[in-house]
């Protein structure tokens, strides 16, 4: 499963990374639900950015993610999903899902330049 998402990531001086988002770069994803009530539960992805190659704080640009366990994402998450990233139990972007997709290839990040436009099929429910 891939993510298309648009992605905010915060500004250091608010709390967000001091240092820019790489391609390749292992997300950890909350939708908001939590464990026992307080810690959040996180789905890891990898996040490759369509038009850079990387992305400064304070910066937003379109990227994919591809989700390392889909069957554990919450069933809900479709197009116009909101969730953030976290690093710890730090929030350092937020993203809005564009929309949802499968990848055919075989090892779809091997080659992250390939990732980056890599014809995506709409993923049917």
């Amino acid at each position: 499963m891939v993510l298309r998402i648009d992605l905010d990531l915060f500004a250091t001086d608010v709390g967000g990374r001091r240092r820019p988002l790489p391609d390749g770069y292992r997300a950890s994803m909350s939708f908001g639900r939590r464990r026992r009530g307080i810690e959040p539960i996180v789905h890891d992805a990898i996040l490759v950015l369509e038009d850079v190659a990387e992305l400064p704080p304070g910066h937003r640009a379109i990227a994919r993610a591809w989700v390392l366990l889909p069957d554990e994402l919450p069933r809900d998450v479709a197009e116009g999903t909101v969730f953030t990233l976290l690093e710890g139990d730090r929030l350092v972007a937020r993203a809005e899902v564009l929309g949802v997709y499968d990848d055919p290839a075989p090892f779809p990040v091997r080659d992250l330049a390939a990732a980056k436009t890599r014809r995506l099929q709409a993923r049917v429910s």
